[in-house]
């Protein structure tokens, strides 16, 4: 006959492994944003196999930046490490710069690319970002790409669908 504590050892035991079961590991999280972000590069009406590429890589590429910048979280204290010299870069927009950097020696025929900038001026809450847009296609149609907003996790949305941010371009084309 089951005791009382025998239901409570039951329901601790239970409560341990209830995450394990929902919780699917970094590589697979990693394989589901690709074929997330692929899809939404399919919007951009580029070639099929370039989207698959740059999805890719930009995701494996938003990583590493995040370790070559020895990334802390938040990234907010990223930022107050930055400027006060204990890291030498992983501000918001060195890692846009960074990505536009390795996305145009990718070659791709399909993309031109942009850097966005929010809050531009405001030097609490300005925010840059690269942007991807299909070959000729304009700014505020494009796919941006974010890996500081989320320590290195990119963050990826349709510019148009970014609540968070009212995008404008920055410069010209790229």
């Amino acid at each position: 006959m089951p005791t009382m504590k025998h239901y409570v050892y039951l329901l601790i035991f239970s409560f341990l492994f209830v995450g394990c079961a929902n919780n699917p590991s970094p590589a697979k999280q990693s394989d589901n944003n690709i074929k997330k972000l692929e899809i939404l590069l399919n919007t951009l009406h580029a070639y099929k196999k370039e989207t698959k590429d740059l999805a890719k890589k930009a995701i494996i590429h938003s990583k590493e930046l995040a370790l070559e910048y020895n990334l802390v979280k938040p990234p907010l204290f990223q930022n107050f490490l930055v400027n006060i010299g204990l890291r030498k870069r992983g501000l918001c927009w060195q890692f846009a710069y960074d990505m536009l950097d390795f996305v145009k020696k990718q070659n791709y025929k399909s993309f031109d690319y942009y850097i966005g900038g929010a809050n531009i001026g405001n030097y609490w809450s300005e925010h840059n970002v690269l942007v991807v847009t299909c070959k000729g296609c304009r700014f505020s149609e494009g796919v941006l790409l974010d890996p500081w907003r989320n320590s290195g996790d990119l963050y990826f949305s349709k510019l148009k669908d970014d609540k968070r941010y009212s995008w404008k371009q920055r410069g010209g084309l790229r």
